[in-house]
């Protein structure tokens, strides 16, 4: 029998006919222009000096494969926030980590616990484990519904996974949501909560997740990143806090034995130790937040409750069209996602030249 015409069968069901999504690409009108990147969560400051002079010290030993244990920076992790060394490890960004815990913890058709409006990148993550998916949908403000979360969870489920703050919404949970969710979630199952916008959350006065989840009987991983807070993107270093060395070495085995590149470590390091320039981050971040929040609601709205890097909002009318009209304009902003959310957008924080362009075109692009 015939083979069926243009049926990759080498590739599994689930992968087939899946457009490879570029978020990075520059479009042929933006060629040569003056861009205004608002769209991916980054931060718009180059890394701290020291950083940079740090990465410039190691670029001679790029020859040789690095230590993915990174010996000289756990030592300082695990004494700044209070945890033993071997509970944790590294992998090339939290983006890297959420893959390799999604496959430690879940059998092709077994069941996670997720909510529905998440960063897109945990679809994805989803599909490759092959999950039975329980959707769980946000409160009508787009908050974390804690307690259907934890409801959700069936005979089968090996993982709820929970975000604080989340992407897209930038909402963080309260000190008493994430203790319901660490207190209700069975023993038997695994508890992911990621913490990308961590240090944000913590600037904003919000709980650190760490201290409530210690206290945790059942298994639990905690992921946050170099990315954000510390403008470090590019370097793709993130990290997982787990509540065993035996979940740690699991995850290594999933992952890459070179999963870090040369720079990672010793960038992590001087990072680590120039607080004044995270804090700096954080104070102009959360000056062009308020900014970007304020300037909404002159225009008639009410953005989401954020404590990120990034601000989403209900529009009126749907978010992809804003979107693209942004974008011919030269401001690069995005969606949120979620059949429930269709008219908002999210605009990523820059520098004040990128919030004063952004509200300009807005304004004209509302009408």
């Amino acid at each position: 029998m015939d083979k069926e015409v243009n049926q990759p069968n080498h590739i599994r069901p689930i992968f087939q006919n899946i457009p490879f999504w570029n978020p990075t690409k520059i479009l042929d009108h933006e060629i040569g222009k003056k861009i205004h990147r608002m769209d991916l969560n980054e931060c718009p400051y180059s890394p701290s000096p020291k950083v940079i002079e740090a990465m410039s010290g190691v670029a001679d030993t790029l020859n040789r494969y690095p230590d993915g244990t990174c010996p000289e920076l756990t030592p300082i992790m695990a004494e700044r926030i209070g945890v033993p060394e071997n509970t944790i490890t590294w992998g090339g960004g939290s983006t890297q980590l959420l893959t390799s815990i999604a496959e430690i913890s879940v059998a092709p058709g077994q069941n996670l616990v997720t909510p529905e409006l998440v960063w897109k990148r945990f679809h994805g993550v989803y599909k490759i484990v092959d999950a039975e998916v329980s959707w769980v949908p946000n409160k009508a403000d787009g908050g974390i519904d804690v307690e259907a979360l934890t409801g959700a969870i069936g005979n089968d489920t090996r993982l709820l996974v929970c975000i604080t703050p989340n992407n897209p919404t930038g909402m963080m949970l309260s000190e008493e949501e994430i203790r319901h969710v660490s207190e209700n979630t069975p023993e038997n199952v695994l508890l992911f909560m990621d913490e990308a916008y961590h240090e944000f959350a913590v600037h904003a006065g919000g709980p650190d997740a760490l201290e409530i989840m210690r206290d945790r009987k059942g298994p639990w991983a905690i992921t946050r990143t170099f990315s954000k807070a510390y403008a470090m993107a590019g370097v793709r270093l993130g990290y997982a806090i787990c509540s065993s060395p035996e979940t740690v070495d699991a995850i290594r085995m999933v992952s890459s034995t070179f999963n870090l590149n040369g720079f990672a470590e010793a960038a992590a390091v001087a990072a680590l130790k120039d607080a004044e320039y995270t804090q700096f981050i954080l104070d102009k971040n959360a000056e062009e937040r308020d900014r970007i929040v304020e300037g909404l609601r002159e225009l008639g709205y009410e953005p989401m409750k954020s404590v990120t890097n990034f601000v989403s909002c209900d529009i009126g009318r749907p978010g992809m069209e804003v979107v693209k009209a942004m974008r011919e304009r030269g401001i690069r902003i995005s969606t949120v996602g979620g059949d429930n959310f269709i008219n908002y957008i999210r605009v990523s924080m820059g520098i004040p030249e990128d919030t004063d362009a952004f509200l300009r075109e807005l304004k004209e692009v509302l009408g």
